[in-house]
């Protein structure tokens, strides 16, 4: 069984010379999962996206499903065994791998999904259609919704005159150190009690926590490395733009970028900086220069070979070295497993090949983890680390910020 590709399904695979990203979440479970319960979710979840079981041609930017081994996905593991180092293949295999961690009185969930078939948003949305299965809800009127064209319209008609990007982006390389590749995986945690300061002191000054974020990791690359004019990508979900209809949910790539040069001064106050980022988001999405690239490369599609379109976007939508990923909120109540408790998930990024970096950012019972995957040295991997040990300090120094009168009574 063949099923279509969109325009965004290849985007990866297009600025990719090998091998295709993923993305991993983490759940922790108060206690042991059903296993069999688990692999009868997984064959539940793929009457509504039948593509966790495909195996992807580049060359046709098309999913093939051609059976479904439900133990291809699932896999019973004894800790301290670590699957990060394995060898994932999803060109040639399924695009969703569930690793089982046994512990001695709980177990651990990794999932690993591939980023052909979706964004981070909708790894999200997966899981929770995944747990829904696993509780045995009817899914009978539920489908999945890919379809990139209906959601380009909806933003065509929010955006009329979108305009063209600026191609000219002031990009940074961090050092990168010899020694012996392995996969890392990193994180800080703001808790909750944390978080919530740093959520009040952006409300109160009107800026968001993803802005405030990025602001920080601006910064924390300027400490580092003495640029003062640095480029990131910031992602903007369409999801919220082009709402899906009642029973759909959308286990797709709907995500684009805005690029953002932000200027940072080392003497300068962080609230003006995280203040610059938020200004400058505001005109970009504005511009609608994302609403440009999206609108090109579907028009390309199935129009042009594979080798020809990686050329022309390797202008346009290059692969930053530094990138940003936000999961937004882990909703508690709809991931939920019978039998157990979900005692804490975290998602992060792509692994992305030291010197490029991926933070990504998830929220969880109030808990803020910022993390990231790499495959480098020991001492790129200690970088990565100062990197995300710098944003955290950024962000804890701004949550002390006094607070206006009027917000300081103000519900987290």
């Amino acid at each position: 069984m063949y099923y279509r590709g969109e325009a965004l399904d290849f985007l990866n695979m297009l600025l990719t010379d090998d091998v295709a990203p993923l993305m991993r979440s983490r759940v922790v479970f108060a206690s042991k999962l059903d296993v069999e319960r688990l692999k009868a979710a997984v064959l539940a979840s793929a009457q509504i996206v039948p593509e966790i079981f495909a195996h992807y041609q580049a060359d046709r930017n098309r999913f093939v499903v051609e059976s479904q081994p439900v133990n291809d996905i699932v896999h019973e593991v004894q800790s301290p065994y670590t699957p990060e180092n394995q060898a994932f293949d999803f060109i040639d295999g399924p695009q969703l791998q569930l690793f089982i961690l046994h512990h001695d009185q709980y177990d651990v969930l990794q999932a690993y999904m591939s980023r052909l078939l979706t964004d981070s948003f909708g790894f999200k949305e997966y899981l929770y259609l995944l747990s829904q299965a696993y509780n045995h809800n009817d899914l009978s009127q539920l489908q999945n919704e890919r379809r990139l064209r209906p959601v380009i319209a909806a933003l065509q008609r929010q955006f009329s005159r979108p305009a063209h990007p600026d191609f000219t982006m002031t990009s940074i390389k961090l050092p990168h150190y010899q020694g012996i590749n392995l996969n890392h995986g990193g994180h800080v945690m703001l808790s909750s009690k944390q978080f919530m300061r740093v959520r009040r002191v952006a409300k109160a000054q009107d800026v968001g926590i993803s802005e405030a974020i990025l602001a920080a990791y601006a910064k924390a690359l300027q400490v580092l490395t003495r640029h003062t004019t640095i480029t990131l990508p910031y992602p903007v979900d369409f999801r919220k733009m082009a709402p899906a209809a009642e029973n759909t949910t959308r286990v797709a790539n709907l995500t684009g970028n805005v690029f953002l040069t932000i200027k940072v001064d080392a003497d300068a106050p962080f609230s003006e900086l995280v203040q610059q980022v938020h200004d400058s988001l505001t005109k970009e999405r504005k511009r609608a220069a994302f609403l440009y690239r999206v609108t090109s490369l579907q028009k390309m599609n199935h129009t042009m070979p594979i080798s020809l379109m990686r050329k022309m976007t390797r202008r346009w939508l290059g692969k930053r070295p530094l990138t940003y990923t936000n999961f937004g909120v882990i909703d508690q109540q709809q991931l939920k497993f019978h039998g157990t408790t979900v005692v804490n998930c975290v998602f992060s990024g792509a692994f992305r090949t030291s010197p490029e970096m991926e933070i990504a950012a998830s929220t969880f019972a109030g808990t803020c983890t910022l993390s990231f995957n790499s495959s480098g040295s020991e001492r790129d991997y200690q970088l990565a680390m100062k990197i995300l040990e710098n944003i955290q300090a950024q962000l804890l120094v701004w949550s002390q910020t006094p607070l206006p009168a009027e917000t300081k009574t103000v519900a987290p």
